[in-house]
């Protein structure tokens, strides 16, 4: 319901839209990108469901993405029977391996994306991606952004508290959810 209510409110955001003051439309978005990208790092953990149509997969994981790499590691914390499992995700590879062992929840959007590759598609859109909207909310902000280009496109939503601390995110491909998290914990670390 929540998510319907903030991709109500962002369609209206973008069709009234506006500057106010002489603020940019996504200004929030903007500060909460040059304070990711001045960091070392950003951590944060991550209650993921993966959608894979007929099925689903739940999972946490403890993330930290490094924006001047356009890395993430992972550790997964649960369900138990795969709690502690490691990973690096680093370009654009579907696969995600870690001690030469792969870890396979399968592949969503025709083989383009892995579930643990949330931090890393989370962290470059975050990053890098192209800005697409914003919207204010009545706690927060809600982002969409653009990541990639034609056929490996993907939409990330991010939903921001008040103090543009990232609160959930969905990621969509081809106007199908693949993947969505709540997110806790959200730090960056300082460069140097």
């Amino acid at each position: 319901m929540r998510r319907t209510i903030g991709l109500v409110l962002l369609a209206a955001a973008l069709l009234l839209g506006g500057c106010q003051s002489g603020k940019s439309e996504v200004q929030e978005s903007l500060d909460f990108r040059v304070k990711l990208l001045e960091s070392a790092s950003c951590s944060f953990s991550a209650g993921v469901r993966a959608d894979f149509g007929d099925k689903a997969a739940q999972f946490s994981l403890d993330c930290v993405y490094q924006p001047q790499d356009s890395a993430a590691t992972l550790t997964v914390t649960g369900p138990d029977s795969i709690a502690g499992i490691t990973a690096a995700v680093e370009g654009g590879d579907a696969t995600v391996s870690f001690d030469g062992v792969r870890l396979e929840l399968g592949t969503l959007a025709n083989g383009r994306v892995a579930p643990l590759q949330l931090p890393k598609l989370l962290g470059d859109a975050w990053a890098y991606g192209y800005i697409e909207s914003q919207a204010k909310l009545t706690d927060g902000w809600l982002t969409s952004y653009r990541s990639g280009y034609g056929d490996d496109e993907l939409l990330v939503y991010t939903w921001f508290n008040e103090q543009l601390v990232p609160t959930e995110a969905e990621i969509y491909y081809d106007d199908t959810r693949l993947l969505s998290a709540e997110l806790k914990g959200f730090a960056n670390r300082a460069a140097g």
